[in-house]
């Protein structure tokens, strides 16, 4: 049996592709309904920025509402936890992505466990 290589680039154009057009349908749905994603970034990582960014345009090309929120690496638990609590509540996010990894003076597993399991985008809330 041989392999046969798989082209990335092409399957990710057609997903994307395909969400942009379930997007679309969802925005003129009645009533109208724009999904949201939310990305909390603490620190300046650069390899956890760039994948930041690639979130962010993913979701600009699909017609996804994107939020962003960037903390310095001596954010507090309480400041994180806060904003999740937040997000969790808005109807316009449907989407929390935290970006890994976290400070270590953070409880990731802490961090994890408050978002919402329906808004856990990397599935990783141990419901």
């Amino acid at each position: 049996m041989t392999g046969s290589d798989i082209d990335g680039k092409a399957i990710a154009s057609t997903i994307r592709t395909e969400i942009k057009a379930a997007v679309a349908d969802l925005k003129t749905a009645t009533p109208p309904k724009v999904p949201g994603l939310a990305v909390i970034l603490v620190g300046e990582r650069r390899d956890s920025q760039t994948y930041v960014r690639m979130k962010k345009k993913a979701c600009e090309e699909c017609g996804i509402t994107s939020y962003g929120y960037d903390y310095p690496d001596d954010v507090t638990m309480e400041t994180l936890l806060s904003k999740i609590s937040e997000l969790n509540d808005n109807d316009d996010v449907h989407g929390i992505l935290v970006q890994l990894p976290l400070p270590p003076h953070i409880d990731e597993d802490a961090i994890l466990n408050a978002i919402d399991p329906a808004k856990d985008v990397d599935g990783l809330h141990p419901l």
